[in-house]
């Protein structure tokens, strides 16, 4: 399930917020006093069944859909009174064995936990797993779920030694087949600790002696869970508290991730959160970070309430702000400069609504934390910035940075010129999109998000073959653009020039003027004749379709058209969702997909 829209009126000190058609990753954000603690707490209790507001909720699985649970795709919650619908789904939410589906959870903002009490494991009970926990499990203060997470790992593994034990009794012969059968339970969290922190190393548990975890530093030495920093604790105390179930299509209610943190965790731990479940769950964060606002900015789905909105909606989605809305996008712009940049800046084309931006992060962050990506717009201003890059970074101490660029419609020798001074990089594909059509890893984006096609099924032969055809179809439009693009690049109107204007007369400078212009029109007259560019497009018409021959295309054509037609006609699928899991999946399982972006950095790095 997840929350399509919502209204809350008059809940103090809430006058009135609507949010509608709610994505995946939901960012909101507002001043101390706004009213984010009062959304959060309206949000549980109406899933909870006191409907404090009014809720459309949105199936996202066959199951919810079956007249057993929803009968429809939607359910409609109205404020005071009990939606019957969706009282018994949340009490039939029981979660044995380590799942955990359509449901909540909730992370509140109070995470510092006081001393632990170790409970003595009982080595004759049952895996705790195996026990139904209640509906409201995640609806518990976190504080009190990290003391039951500590006891539950080393009772889990006091059970699975006992399970070894007595399989093994039974048929001794099968040893090692008995231990694949019943994995150390506590491997995952090693596994999400040896991510979040590649030089630690999480030891391994003793059921028969619960006590704080343990790891062991890049020296060798072994030191307690407490000595890490009060971030990386945070951090790794949500991620396994998370990570106990196996959550899927839930809601999951995160208030201020980035307390404590530094904004490289504070992303790691919301990337580290949305790949839980294979992406579908909806995540809801609370948050005053600028950092995640400036961050998440391009999914569309990052409100700001105004505390001082009268009867109006007080919850502005950013990307939809306007000139009417001066004095808040004015606000909104001193907050986005306050958060803290890495010592690597670097500057890509596009706005601040840009997507390329979440994508460069993502791709950045895996190579280096240090590294920050700024939207700087247009290629001019990126252009602009290389021209004067030197002098920035002797003006400024301790920044370094880079920028990345298209490569349009730019010959070999061109990209060549602009990367001399090695300062900025143009990508050896046409935009960032032509990265993201690898049929293999659109199938498994398909997978994972549960997308369907209209008429046959999906697989991954037929998005190989409809990524052909959009390109075969896309030979005019290709054929458009690059010649824009050429001429773009190749001619332009230069200025004319006077030497020594002082010692001139008026009328010799009015004829310097007038032969200038006349000099320029006469050069691009003779380049721009209609022979010379009906010349220059039949080869390029014969180039294109030579490039639907082989693989070439994939590199040289218009893969914003491309991919964005896969996404809309093929997969029907969000884009930005689609773009999010391609990258999370393509970085895990096919990084050579993503190689010259990923070799950029590395050369940053």
């Amino acid at each position: 399930m997840k929350i399509k829209n919502l209204k809350l009126v008059n809940f103090k000190p809430i006058k009135n917020i609507e949010l509608n058609d709610l994505g995946s990753t939901v960012i909101i954000a507002g001043a101390n006093g706004a009213g984010k603690t009062r959304l959060k707490e309206a949000i549980v209790n109406t899933l909870q069944g006191n409907p404090l507001m009014d809720m459309t909720i949105e199936a996202t699985r066959q199951e919810e859909v079956d007249v057993k649970y929803f009968g429809n795709n939607f359910v409609e919650v109205k404020q005071g009174q009990q939606n019957q619908i969706l009282v018994n789904y949340i009490n039939s939410r029981k979660y044995g064995a380590g799942r955990y589906v359509g449901s909540l959870v909730q992370i509140d903002s109070n995470r510092s936990i006081q001393t632990l009490n170790y409970t003595p494991v009982n080595w004759l009970a049952d895996d705790p797993d195996d026990v139904d926990a209640p509906s409201n499990f995640y609806c518990s203060a976190f504080t009190s779920r990290w003391q039951d997470f500590v006891n539950y790992i080393h009772q889990k593994s006091a059970s699975r030694d006992k399970k070894l034990a007595n399989e093994l009794k039974k048929t001794p012969s099968l040893g090692e087949d008995i231990i694949n059968k019943n994995p150390d339970p506590f491997e995952k969290y090693k596994k999400i600790f040896s991510d979040l922190i590649p030089s630690k190393k999480l030891i391994d548990i003793d059921p028969a002696q619960p006590r704080e975890f343990q790891y062991e530093d890049e020296d060798g030495q072994v030191l307690p869970f407490s000595t890490l920093s009060s971030g990386e604790q945070e951090v790794i105390k949500v991620l396994f508290d998370v990570a106990r179930k196996e959550i899927k299509h839930s809601v999951i209610i995160v208030d201020e991730p980035e307390l404590h943190l530094h904004p490289t965790l504070t992303f790691k731990l919301i990337e580290s959160l949305k790949t839980i479940g294979e992406h579908t769950n909806q995540f809801i964060f609370l948050t005053h970070s600028a950092d995640l606002i400036s961050t998440y900015y391009s999914t569309g789905n990052v409100y700001f309430i105004d505390p001082s909105q009268n009867g109006a909606n007080q919850a502005h989605r950013l990307s939809d702000l306007n000139n009417s809305h001066h004095q808040l996008v004015q606000l909104i712009g001193q907050n986005l400069g306050l958060f803290a940049v890495g010592k690597k800046l670097v500057f890509v084309e596009g706005e601040n609504s840009s997507i390329d931006r979440l994508t460069y992060h993502t791709i950045a962050q895996s190579v280096d934390t240090e590294i920050k990506i700024i939207p700087v717009g247009s290629v001019i201003n990126l252009m602009t910035l290389n021209s004067i890059e030197e002098q920035i970074r002797n003006s400024i101490f301790g920044i370094d940075f880079y920028m990345i660029r298209d490569r349009d419609g730019l010959s070999d020798s061109q990209v060549n010129s602009i990367e001399v001074n090695g300062r900025i990089k143009c990508l050896k594909r046409r935009h960032i999109e032509n990265y993201f059509l690898d049929d293999e890893i659109l199938f498994k984006v398909a997978e994972q998000l549960y997308l369907t096609t209209d008429n046959e099924e999906l697989t991954q032969e037929l998005i190989k073959v409809e990524l052909k055809r959009i390109a075969e179809e896309s030979i005019n439009f290709n054929l458009f653009k690059n010649y824009k693009e050429y001429l773009n690049v190749n001619f332009h109107f230069s200025p004319p020039r006077v030497r020594r204007v002082e010692t001139k007369t008026t009328d010799e400078v009015k004829q310097e003027l007038i032969d200038g212009v006349q000099h320029n029109l006469d050069i691009l007259t003779s380049e721009l004749e209609s022979e010379k560019v009906s010349s220059w497009i039949s080869n390029e018409e014969v180039r294109l379709k030579e490039m639907l021959e082989t693989d070439q295309w994939v590199d040289s054509f218009q893969g914003k058209l491309i991919f964005s037609k896969i996404c809309s006609d093929v997969l029907k699928g969000d884009i930005v969702r689609v773009r999010q899991a391609y990258v999370d999946i393509a970085l895990k399982q096919k990084p050579e997909v993503l190689k010259d972006l990923l070799e950029i950095f590395n050369d940053i790095k």
